[in-house]
């Protein structure tokens, strides 16, 4: 019942398909995908996440998410069951905004990810793909030390037409 919803759906430009927190939903005979409810931001409607299941491998997609603390599944391990693990990073630091105070500003901070994600080993780390890049997050350019940075610790960094086969 909220905008612009409302209306692509009564124009049935659009298929609503209800989801259920941790429920699988196929979406065809190759393809199943399985939401959950991420900590972020809801004023408007709640935040998921999904495990994407393909015939050949996992990913796991979290473009939002207010902390890694603040979630209640063990992030470490679903990281260990998947072949790729696409995560929120639209900021790199505290302080990329001046003038504002970023804590108003959920996301965990690159910075942040990394001091929890440098525990895993390296065959682990190469599965993180960071995605969801505000403008001021300095790794957009490839030649800044943060981009650098990243994948030296072995993350990786979507761009846009990336393909990860499932």
């Amino acid at each position: 019942e909220n905008g612009p919803w409302h209306l692509l759906d009564s124009l049935q430009n659009i298929e609503l398909r209800p989801l259920i927190d941790q429920k699988p939903l196929s979406l065809n005979d190759r393809l199943t995908v399985t939401p959950f409810l991420v900590p972020h931001r809801g004023e408007y409607s709640e935040t998921v996440g999904y495990l994407i299941v393909g015939p050949n491998k996992k990913a796991l997609f979290i473009p939002d998410i207010d902390k890694w603390s603040k979630w209640s599944y063990p992030i470490d391990s679903i990281i260990q069951e998947v072949d790729y693990a696409l995560l929120d990073a639209t900021f790199y630091s505290n302080g990329e905004i001046p003038g504002r105070d970023m804590s108003e500003i959920p996301h965990p901070f690159m910075e942040e990810s990394f001091a929890r994600f440098d525990r895993l080993d390296e065959s682990q780390r190469k599965k993180i793909y960071f995605i969801h890049f505000n403008h001021t997050n300095p790794i957009i350019d490839p030649r800044s030390e943060a981009y650098k940075k990243t994948i030296e610790k072995g993350y990786n960094i979507c761009h846009e037409r990336m393909k990860l086969s499932l």
